[in-house]
């Protein structure tokens, strides 16, 4: 349930609107009590010359006045929101519009942009009413025009938070700060589920391929989410063996059949009823949240995706930038670090009584040093200054790897590179001293591992 709930705040999250909203609706109840105080206690209050001090028409023309002013002022914000996004779209890649939309800064300037337009709204139908014709609310109208005061130095401050956050290095340490987040969210010192792993594994039926159900799902999409607990709950209820075939992040086509279920013989029946097992289906069905769009609820590789996408684009022959490549090499071999010292999650899960109950595909070390390096290393082998920078943070990798999966990840990494250097017709100066370092490094982890 907890994942659920964190997979909807991470889509509503990305959302621009949803912050901008919660301004308006907060800056309209504060503005209408502000208001209903004033009136009920304040009637006879000598208010400081400094308050407003003008009728009930003055105070109407100046809030319209003020009411126009402000959303004007709240369009510019959108306008150049939209412009910092089209250039960082292009020059960075069209996904990272979404670590714009994420950036809750940028909401709250925003939302307290609309909120004073609400406020202002509000004044205006107040001064309009009927009520204002006796008393003018002069609390509430100077409280008013000191918030759009106060959006002047806002605007200023709105624009040099954008124009910083359309740095290239700036968005890269924000999108491998998610991916930390990610990486300490998901994996674990120990393993991650409470379905701890006996000494000696369960030994999976040799007949789980031709009499296994599969479950098919009658949407395409990508996995957002799969509550893992609630499908162990169903096996161990209904006495299953499950095989899911694919993890959180992978797009799933109509029709797919990733999940098998195997009933098993329970005492002397021959094994669950067809109504059990429909129901079990639906259930374990339902423990799936498939939408348009991955998100990093459950997807380690999610956050690295962007960063890539980063170097790519920088590797680009029209872009040429390597040094924005090397800097996504620098947070992504940081982020590797920490996955050295964590187990990612276990694709075995096993029940209070030690048997195996379901078999889960993972992300693996190899499996994010992969996503995290092939695509550079390919798309940067013509660059010496690429190369270079990319076996120098692979040799701190090889010294804190820890587990052999990682260094076997790492030695694929550093052969492809061996590989790569032999194949490719660029002049590269210093090609023997690189391809030397490469093979020392294999065989350092080749005797390591």
């Amino acid at each position: 349930m907890i994942s659920k709930l964190y997979n909807y705040w991470q889509i509503l999250k990305g959302n621009l609107w949803f912050v901008p909203a919660v301004f308006c609706v907060i800056f309209l109840g504060v503005t209408a009590a502000f208001y209903s105080i004033e009136v009920h206690y304040f009637q006879n209050y000598d208010y400081p010359k400094f308050f407003f001090h003008g009728t009930t028409d003055d105070a109407k023309s100046v809030t319209i006045t003020l009411l126009s002013a402000m959303i004007t002022m709240a369009t510019l914000a959108i306008s150049i929101t939209m412009v910092v996004l089209s250039l960082a779209a292009s020059q960075l890649g069209p996904r990272l519009i979404k670590t714009f939309m994420a950036d809750r800064r940028t909401k709250d300037f925003i939302g307290l942009f609309f909120g004073t337009v609400m406020a202002c709204f509000v004044l205006t139908v107040i001064l309009h009413s009927h009520a204002t014709q006796t008393a003018t609310p002069q609390m509430t109208i100077s409280a008013v025009f000191s918030l759009c005061l106060i959006n002047l130095f806002v605007l200023l401050g709105f624009v040099h938070h954008v124009a910083q956050a359309s740095i290239a290095d700036n968005i890269i340490l924000k999108v491998s700060t998610d991916l930390k987040s990610a990486l300490n969210r998901l994996t674990t010192d120990i393993v991650k589920h409470r379905y701890d792993k006996p000494e000696e594994s369960s030994a999976w039926p040799d007949d789980f391929d031709t009499k296994s159900h599969h479950i098919i799902f009658a949407q395409s999409g990508y996995v957002q989410n799969i509550n893992y607990d609630r499908i162990m709950e169903v096996a161990c209820k209904e006495n299953l063996l499950i095989q899911i075939t694919f993890k959180a992040g992978h797009f799933l086509v109509k029709g797919e059949d990733g999940v098998r279920i195997y009933a098993q013989a329970n005492g002397n029946t021959e094994g669950s009823s067809n109504d059990n097992i429909d129901d079990a289906q639906n259930k374990i069905r339902a423990a799936f949240i498939i939408g348009d769009q991955r998100t990093a609820t459950q997807d380690i590789e999610y956050p690295i995706r962007h960063l890539v996408e980063i170097a790519i684009r920088a590797l680009s022959p029209g872009i040429n930038d390597s040094f924005t490549a090397m800097n996504v090499l620098d947070h992504l071999s940081a982020a590797l670090a920490v996955l050295c010292e964590k187990e990612t999650p276990e694709e075995a899960f096993y029940d209070d009584n030690g048997t195996r109950r379901m078999q889960a595909k993972q992300s693996d070390d190899s499996d994010i040093v992969h996503s995290a390096l092939d695509q550079i290393r390919f798309n940067g082998r013509a660059m010496p200054s690429v190369t270079r920078h990319f076996l120098k943070k692979l040799q701190i990798l090889a010294t804190l790897a820890k587990d052999d999966t990682m260094k076997s990840a790492l030695k694929r990494q550093l052969t492809a590179i061996l590989h790569d250097l032999k194949q490719t017709d660029t002049y590269i100066p210093e090609r023997e001293d690189l391809q030397k370092q490469t093979k020392e490094l294999i065989e350092e982890l080749s005797k390591t591992n």
